[in-house]
Order: structure tokens, then C-alpha cells, then sequence
């Protein structure tokens, strides 16, 4: 599809590129993409923090810092593929996302769960339960969106870091009402489900399906808090660009603007 402005209005339209199109189907409904578009315009992100919603074309008011660099986390990934994001059902111990899974293990967690694959809510989503006392209690949970190197060393590459900074942003959805907060944990019940039922591994690195039900009724009462991390390998903490950083820092500046969710990042040295 091209997005296309209306000559001599401000209204916009689009058009199908090539002999291909999509229709979208909603129960008994059916529309074309570009009609769908048109009446359900996407919200466009640039790196930069401005936004296309249609045609109306946002710019941020102030410019927001890059991300500091000294904020960032370097790790070793000796004996780890920093090409490989996914350890998948076989638990590839080489991987990226298997080494963020072994880095969780030494913490308190009450749950680690590999959710990748699509539709996730992060490559590795890790919970916590804080406080004795009933009413003290909270569910801290973190998130851990994981992207592969584009090369086999860290480097300057914005585009390693675009699809990942996206997905961070994304992580609000979960956050948006009381209702999303325990979707999340039946989110995370119905895909361990999904997993066992094919013959394949239990998606729960940590804990048990009975914890996860736990959680289900908890967040119906207690209060839960989003921490999101990034983790790339392929951008190098020394040596990241401004215009990584600017990223970086666009991003952190959208998850704390929105809901104050914190944004970690993790790299190479």
C-alpha cells in the first residue's frame, strides 16, 4: 500500500501497490486493507519521537536526550551466538535469549517464562512477589525483549535496534487497565498450554502452571508494576552512536511518559 495526500485537500487515501491486496475480516465483515487503514489509521513511530497518525505529521515539542550511555548494562556473551535470539523448544544454550533466561535464574523470581514466538508479550517475561504482609503485597514484573546481532560482532548499526525498541514500546498494552494487568498472567497460562499441548517443553523456565494461577487471582488485588529491558548484543555500549542513543532515548522517554515504566538496557561492553 502507499499512503497518498489528497490533491487540493488535506484529506489522504490509499492505494494498492501491484496486483496483491488484503481484506481484513471482522466477525461477518469483510473490507479491504486499504479501506481499514483509512478508517483505523496507524500511529507511525520514527526514531526521532515524532509520530504519523493518517496524514497529521507530530513532532515532539522538546527534543528528548539521548539515552545515557552510562545507564547501559554490558554483559559477556562468551560461548553465546549473538546472532541466535531464540533458544525455542529445543532450549538452544547458545542463544541470547537462554543466557538472559541463566543471568534470571540467580534472582528471586517466582515465575521465569520464555514466551517468544508470535503474539509474545516479551522473549522472557520474569515475576516477583514483594511483601509478606497481604496488604504490602505487589507483583513486580519484568520484561525482556531480546533482538539477534546483525553480524557476528557488536557494532554501529541503528538497525539493530529498531524492531527491538518497538517491541519495548508495545510493552504499555499490558499496563493499560486493571483488566490487562491479569490478562498478562493468563496470557502467559494459556501459551504454556498451547506449548504442552503440541508435545513440546512448558514454556515455565521457573515456577509452575499452580503459581501462575496464583498470580491470576493476586493481580486482581494487588498492585503490579512493569520494569522493560532491551537486550542486544549487537550494539556495543563503548561505542553506540547518537543516533542509537537518540533512540534509546526516545523510547525510555515513551515508556516512562505513558505509564513511568522504567527501561533497561542490555548490551555489549
Amino acid at each position: 500500500l502507499q499512503l497518498l495526500q489528497v490533491e487540493g485537500g488535506s484529506d489522504y487515501r490509499y492505494v494498492v501497490c501491484g496486483d496483491h491486496t488484503a481484506q481484513v475480516a471482522r466477525g461477518a465483515s469483510r473490507q479491504g486493507l486499504e479501506s481499514f487503514l483509512y478508517n483505523n489509521p496507524p500511529v507511525i513511530w520514527f526514531a526521532d519521537g515524532s509520530a504519523l497518525e493518517g496524514n497529521q505529521y507530530v513532532q515532539l515539542r522538546n527534543d528528548v536526550p539521548p539515552y545515557d550511555r552510562t545507564r547501559i548494562i554490558a554483559w559477556d556473551w562468551a560461548g553465546v551466538d549473538i546472532r541466535k535470539e531464540s533458544q525455542g523448544p529445543t532450549k538452544a544454550a547458545d542463544s541470547i535469549q537462554a543466557r538472559v533466561i541463566r543471568e534470571l535464574t540467580v534472582g528471586d523470581y517466582s515465575v521465569i517464562f520464555d514466551d517468544d514466538d508470535s503474539g509474545e508479550a516479551a522473549d522472557v517475561v520474569a515475576v516477583r512477589v514483594v511483601g509478606t504482609v497481604p496488604a504490602d503485597r505487589r507483583i513486580e514484573v519484568e520484561f525482556y525483549h531480546c533482538k539477534y546481532s546483525q553480524t557476528d560482532s557488536p557494532g554501529q548499526r541503528i538497525k539493530d535496534l529498531y524492531e527491538v525498541c518497538g517491541q519495548a514500546q508495545k510493552s504499555v498494552r499490558w499496563m493499560l487497565s486493571p483488566e490487562s494487568r491479569t490478562d498478562l498472567f493468563t496470557h502467559l497460562m494459556r501459551r504454556d498450554a498451547q506449548r504442552l499441548a503440541k508435545g513440546l517443553p512448558s514454556r515455565i523456565e521457573r515456577g509452575a502452571t499452580d503459581v501462575l494461577q496464583t498470580l491470576v487471582e493476586m493481580s486482581r488485588l494487588c498492585p503490579v508494576s512493569l520494569r522493560v529491558s532491551i537486550v542486544q548484543p549487537g550494539v556495543s555500549k563503548s561505542d553506540a552512536t547518537t543516533d542509537q542513543l537518540r533512540l534509546l532515548g526516545v523510547t525510555a522517554n515513551y515508556l516512562y511518559e505513558t505509564y513511568q515504566l522504567p527501561l533497561t538496557v542490555i548490551t555489549s561492553g
